[in-house]
């Protein structure tokens, strides 16, 4: 899936023309026109009382003939509303809004699917691929700023890419190109869907676990698809949901080392249920043979803003894409339910210091972290970045610490971490995420099961398994014997929801913490990187048109720590170096 629109600022523009093309290869050379390459996707069209509308991607509604009218209330002659759109046309996708002299470009709910956009010249060109964009401006200065971020964070914060001039749309907002140039629009708010978190009855729990089955009933396609299926309780509740929908075309998958807890428990319980079941074994065979190949495709399709943690992802894809056209994923269900609670790839010390501090410690502690890498080397960055970090942060001092974080999660992170791995799988099919809803996150704040009020960064056990209430309430209702089944967690769903078992819950809870250990290395990560850390070093981050001391940063950032930083250090250096020779990049396959 690709678009690329080149648009010249003039007063005689005319409308925006629309060009289909047969290959991602295909030149773009006719300016003020729309050029699509839908892949393995799909391209809708509608008329509207706004313009032309066009959805690129895998849209998902409840009934095509009467989506206008819901987008469009009443037949209002309007501008497009955002949250009409979001709550009607689900899923992941580009739209488009031709209108007689000019277009408006946004994305879905989340904004998965990133929108990038480059002016000057008396022009305008917004693409799907920022890579492609470099291409055609021969950006030839890499953003510092943006290294800086991913420095500190693991990915860019805001709008930045890894070259100056080419931006990323903001979340939720949309970009209006005409004569007069571009500008970024949009009156969505996020925080007008945080809800009260007051209501708790039993009653209002299963109002929450039959919209949710509502929701998730029309992400099931009619072809046949896969549901990544674990030992958790996202997958297990998306299977529920094809087996109480009655449907038989589908198969489960997941991933794992031979052994391990994710493969063991969805293994043995679809065969209790005839459920077909595919296990993607990563084992030593997958580390000898497609795992380089796959990390590095993972980065490249990814335009190196994934990380080389994840090559198991693109390995299941391209597998999974011989089976099916589609999947369903519990991607977000966990960050909607339960308080994110620990460091790591998806949130970084730093991160959790601007939120989490409570006072301006933070600002000392990006400024300490950047001087013990190299001392001066991004003062001016820091002082624009710490100034940026206050702004974003202004209009919330009023806000509980959790309210401000999800803004936060939901502006930027989900699109920042998952948003790689979905446009990586979109080369090879279509990754469904039932969860993201904009009519689910609406209903499940106004409850207490919803992560948005739980308290920021909770390490309590006890008061974290309140979120896996809904999926509990959702199983005994949907499917008895997924419920009483057991997690990989040492627990089922049962022992979470029925009070007289919260003694077998804790028990079960404490054997699990302290007698059976979690498995090492589940997804052969670790190995993984151990056994290619030649090949995925940075050797060539010097050269022209890098400065010797940010060379010797990226070799340092990569250099011996603990799994996570090496991750991160080799995959931002190996960005980086692909930034910065942008002009030899190989769009093919985009």
């Amino acid at each position: 899936m690709f678009f690329f629109l080149p648009y010249k600022n003039s007063g005689n523009a005319g409308p925006t023309g629309l060009c289909l093309l047969d290959s991602a290869d295909q030149p773009c050379t006719a300016w003020n026109t729309l050029h699509i390459y839908p892949g393995r996707q799909r391209l809708e069209s509608f008329d509207t009382p706004a313009g032309r509308l066009f959805l690129l991607g895998d849209p998902v509604w409840e009934d095509r003939n009467t989506l206008v009218q819901r987008i469009w209330a009443s037949g209002k002659t309007g501008p497009l509303d955002e949250s009409h759109l979001y709550e009607h046309a689900r899923g992941h996708y580009y739209w488009f809004l031709l209108q007689a002299n000019g277009i408006q470009i946004g994305n879905s709910f989340g904004a998965i699917f990133p929108v990038y956009y480059h002016t000057g010249d008396g022009a305008v060109l917004v693409s799907s691929s920022s890579f492609y964009l470099a291409e055609q401006t021969h950006a030839e200065t890499l953003e510092r700023r943006n290294l800086l971020e991913r420095l500190l964070f693991n990915y860019p914060l805001f709008g930045s890419t890894w070259w100056q001039g080419i931006r990323l749309l903001q979340a939720h907002r949309h970009l209006k190109v005409d004569h007069t140039g571009a500008r970024e629009e949009g009156r969505f708010a996020i925080s007008d869907y945080f809800g009260s978190g007051q209501q708790s009855s039993r009653q209002r729990l299963n109002q929450l676990t039959r919209l949710f089955e509502e929701e998730a009933r029309l992400f099931l396609p009619d072809a046949p698809f896969g549901i990544s299926y674990t030992g958790g309780f996202d997958g297990r509740t998306l299977v529920a949901t094809a087996l109480h929908a009655g449907r038989d075309n589908f198969l489960t998958y997941s991933f794992g080392r031979p052994g391990a807890s994710d493969l063991r428990f969805p293994e043995a319980q679809a065969r209790a249920r005839g459920i077909p079941y595919v296990p993607i074994l990563l084992d030593e065979k997958y580390l000898e043979g497609p795992a380089l190949e796959s990390a590095l495709a993972f980065m490249k399709l990814t335009e190196y803003n994934g990380n080389y943690g994840r090559p198991h992802y693109h390995y299941a894809a391209r597998q999974l894409s011989g089976m099916v056209d589609y999947i369903l994923t519990g991607n977000f269900g966990s960050e909607l339910f339960r308080a994110l609670h620990q460091p790591g790839v998806m949130m970084t010390e730093c991160l959790i210091g601007v939120f989490g501090a409570g006072n301006e410690a933070w600002k000392d502690t990006l400024v300490q972290t950047a001087e013990n890498w190299a001392p001066g080397l991004f003062r001016q960055e820091l002082d624009a970045l710490i100034a940026d970090l206050e702004d974003y942060l202004n209009p919330m001092k009023t806000w509980e610490p959790n309210h401000r974080f999800y803004q936060f999660v939901f502006q930027e992170i989900f699109r920042k971490y998952f948003g790689p791995e979905l446009v990586m799988q979109s080369h090879y099919l279509n990754n469904r995420t039932p969860f993201l809803t904009l009519r689910l996150f609406r209903e499940l704040n106004e409850t207490i099961w919803s992560g948005v009020h739980s308290r920021l960064f909770e390490k309590m056990k006890n008061k974290r398994l309140k979120g896996q209430m809904f999926y509990a309430a959702y199983l005994q209702r949907t499917d008895r014997q997924l419920y009483r089944q057991q997690t990989s967690k040492g627990y089922s769903p049962a022992d979470v929801l029925e009070p007289w078992r919260l003694p077998l819950l804790f028990g079960r809870v404490l054997r699990q913490k302290l007698i059976r250990k979690e498995e090492a290395d589940s997804n052969s990560v670790e190995t993984f990187l151990d056994r290619h850390r030649r090949a995925l070093a940075p050797q060539r981050v010097g050269g022209a048109t890098h400065p010797n001391d940010i060379a010797a940063l990226l070799r340092q950032a990569a250099g011996p720590g603990d799994l996570e930083r090496k991750i991160c250090g080799y995959s931002i250096a190996a960005g980086w170096e692909a930034a910065g020779t942008v002009t030899q990049f190989n769009t093919t396959g985009i």
